[in-house]
């Protein structure tokens, strides 16, 4: 019919009756409308109801929706979740008092073997809709990311999860885990403190002031200041550690220098090439300064078993106390538990005393009062308490003493010459070095140190 047409969406989900209302006395009839829907091949979503309104009308509208299909339902996009927030350059960390700590940058995301990074979350499929021709719409495809190549991280499942102890960093588009932190350059105001899960490599100096702790080995290829250095492996420090009174160093593995010069180190051996000066060193196994010019001078050395150099103290008569045979965590240690087992024996004597008074009212046959009786309860039962508590203290500082007492034969070993000033002491004696002697050894024989011949 001329003076009818259709008009169709460009997305085929809705349709327009079109009525030339120029031309006058037209009348349509349902049949018309019908005739011009079924020549498009519209077939679904047709609103009869509007159609209906349109005839009963006096006047035809000239553009009316009279079809309209159903759209597909979108679904939801996937989606990465990292889980870790990358760290952003910055001038330091606010201290709870609200100071700056221009120390502590935060810089590094240190993650963990076996701490998830990052999940993929699949992408959910629309539902499909129908146009007016009765044709089923496809909804639209939705994003569905893959995770992301990674280095030192496995899949699990729609997971990456960390291969190792380190560092998490994004390089483009690609997850590294990094089990070792290299700092190229000083370990200063623009790097911060350092504290990481994995090993630390500087390949400059450590400045004044700051801090590194590793879950691994430090290497510092240039001098170490008067920093606080803390690792759980070794430590080494390719230059020398100057420590101003102020640096300290502990290793769970050993310790390694050039020099240290007034430093406090605690590790299991000590390796020192040229000299250690004025510091305090303690190691659970050995201390040698043989290398270079092999020198002890100053300060405080302690080693459980082995305390080896070319030249202890100087000819200033330089005060140096050597230390061998126990550690001083252990002599630490028993005096602590001495120090519980007197306070131990104090509560458990006053527990005692008032046992025994109200037992011996009792005895009397006087009859004690519910708070007298829940009392007496109270201290039998702090009473039974207290004496496990001395019992097992008791073991403690027998092992302990034996642990002193047992300590294997250790030696004092001076390869060229000891001075006087220095003092060597153990557990049982003290030997004042009054007059400087040549290519020597000391070790305690009977409690008492002596100086033994090869």
């Amino acid at each position: 019919m001329e003076n009818l047409k259709i008009e169709i969406s460009a997305d085929k989900l809705k349709a327009f009756l079109i009525i030339n209302t120029e031309v006058n006395d037209l009348d349509l009839e349902l049949a018309d409308i019908e005739k011009v829907l079924a020549e498009e091949n519209i077939s679904y979503g047709i609103n009869k109801t509007k159609i209906k309104t349109i005839l009963d009308k006096d006047k035809y509208p000239n553009k009316t929706l009279i079809a309209e299909g159903k759209a597909p339902t979108p679904g939801k996009d996937g989606k990465l979740i990292y889980h870790f927030e990358e760290k952003k350059k910055q001038a330091g960390t606010l201290r709870k008092d609200g100071t700056m700590d221009f120390h502590s940058l935060d810089l590094i995301n240190n993650v963990r073997k076996g701490e998830k990074i990052v999940t993929k979350v699949e992408a959910e499929a629309g539902k499909p809709g129908i146009n007016i021709k009765g044709q089923k719409v496809a909804p639209p495809k939705m994003k569905n990311p893959k995770l992301p190549r990674s280095k030192n991280a496995v899949k699990k499942d729609n997971s990456l999860y960390s291969a190792v102890d380190g560092q998490i960093v994004r390089e483009f588009q690609k997850i590294v885990i990094k089990d070792v932190y290299t700092v190229n350059g000083d370990v200063d105001l623009s790097t911060g403190n350092i504290n990481f899960v994995g090993s630390v490599k500087i390949n400059g100096n450590v400045k004044e002031g700051f801090k590194i702790e590793a879950d691994g080995d430090i290497e510092i290829a240039g001098n170490a200041g008067a920093c606080e250095l803390k690792s759980t492996g070794n430590i080494l420090i390719k230059k020398g550690f100057v420590g101003r009174n102020k640096g300290t160093a502990s290793a769970e593995g050993d310790f390694y220098a050039r020099f240290i010069e007034n430093a406090s180190v605690e590790a299991n051996n000590v390796r020192v090439y040229e000299a250690i000066m004025h510091s305090n060193i303690k190691a659970k196994d050995s201390i040698k300064v043989t290398e270079g010019k092999g020198l002890i001078v100053g300060g405080k050395i302690i080693s459980r078993n082995l305390i080896e150099a070319n030249l202890i103290g100087s000819s200033l008569a330089t005060k140096t106390l050597i230390e061998i045979g126990m550690m001083p965590k252990v002599k630490q240690r028993l005096k602590e538990a001495k120090e519980e087992q007197e306070k131990i024996i104090d509560n458990l004597n006053k527990v005692q005393k008032s046992i025994e008074m109200l037992e011996s009212m009792q005895e009397k046959g006087i009859t004690l009062p519910a708070d007298k009786k829940e009392l007496l309860t109270k201290v039998k039962r702090a009473s039974l308490q207290l004496t496990v508590e001395k019992k097992k203290l008791g073991k403690e500082i027998k092992e302990l003493t034996d642990e002193i007492n047992n300590s294997p034969a250790a030696v004092v070993k001076v390869k060229d010459c000891i001075f006087s000033g220095v003092q060597i002491l153990t557990s049982h004696d003290k030997k004042i070095i009054l007059n400087k002697l040549l290519g020597c050894k000391f070790k305690e024989e009977n409690k008492e140190i002596r100086q033994i011949s090869d």
